[in-house]
């Protein structure tokens, strides 16, 4: 790994050469072309994790034992609590043979809402995943964010991602929205929203992520409005990852839409 192109902590993708990389989802010893390593691509033979879902690994391990390590060498401890997003199945499974780790989803059980967690729900889990999840919520964003703070406990981690700009603000699509259905016609599809006044409005060429539904985007970030959210919210660490960590395969090609950690204060 000594000969991996980077700069200032980015990986330089290069076709030409070789990398090698431990995948800490699955543990699998990988060899691949450079341009095989992006945020969104599958990069690993055994369990295809993309660099986004392998820095989510990285990020829970240094959350709970202050260190780097791969998913299958995580200590079984079910007096751990966590909750995932709508998380990628390929660690989901995982965490939850390891922690009392409940994967959750918006439209379907186990329901989680962000935007409106219950008392109940309320300081309950010693870690939250949300890996690009916060870009579709109807908002105000802060909402989200307030969310995520209200379901730790004290001293609890939110592993994050988002898509984000570097530009100076966010671009919010649809705020002045307070509930919206998307309608097709003609093969096309469109927003149909309401406002807080009651108010109908018609938006065209919605953008969505992964197809259409829930996974409408609503806003695109910026880099420091997500970390004003977070410590608009309440969290006091907020840790932007910024430079790869190549021996498990955390390649990070971009200085946007960067992995985080979060901690809510004890």
């Amino acid at each position: 790994m000594g000969d991996v192109a980077l700069h200032n902590g980015i990986f330089q993708p290069d076709p030409a050469r070789q990398v090698a990389f431990r995948c800490n989802v699955c543990g699998v010893q990988n060899v691949c072309s450079g341009d095989r390593i992006g945020r969104e691509t599958a990069s690993c033979d055994g369990c295809g994790s993309t660099v986004r879902m392998r820095s989510i690994i990285h990020l829970l391990s240094t959350a709970l034992w202050g260190r780097s390590m791969p998913l299958p060498e995580f200590p079984q401890d079910k007096g751990i609590v966590g909750k995932g997003l709508s998380d990628w199945i390929g660690y989901a499974d995982r965490l939850a043979e390891k922690f009392s780790y409940t994967n959750t989803f918006y439209h379907q059980e186990p329901r989680l809402d962000i935007e409106n967690v219950t008392e109940e729900q309320k300081g309950t889990c010693d870690f939250l995943i949300s890996t690009d999840v916060f870009e579709h919520t109807l908002g105000p964003a802060l909402k989200a964010f307030v969310g995520a703070y209200e379901l730790l406990k004290p001293g609890g981690s939110l592993i994050f991602t988002v898509p984000f700009t570097l530009d100076a603000e966010t671009v919010e699509h649809y705020p002045q929205l307070t509930d919206f259905t998307i309608a097709t016609l003609g093969g096309k599809y469109f927003v149909i929203g309401q406002t807080a006044a009651g108010a109908y409005e018609l938006y065209h060429e919605p953008v969505f992520h992964g197809g259409p539904g829930q996974t409408l985007e609503m806003r695109v970030f910026c880099r420091k409005a997500v970390e004003a959210h977070l410590r608009d919210a309440g969290f006091t660490e907020v840790l932007v990852l910024e430079r790869s960590e190549p021996e498990c395969g955390v390649l990070l090609t971009e200085n946007w839409s960067l992995p985080i950690l979060a901690r809510k204060p004890l």
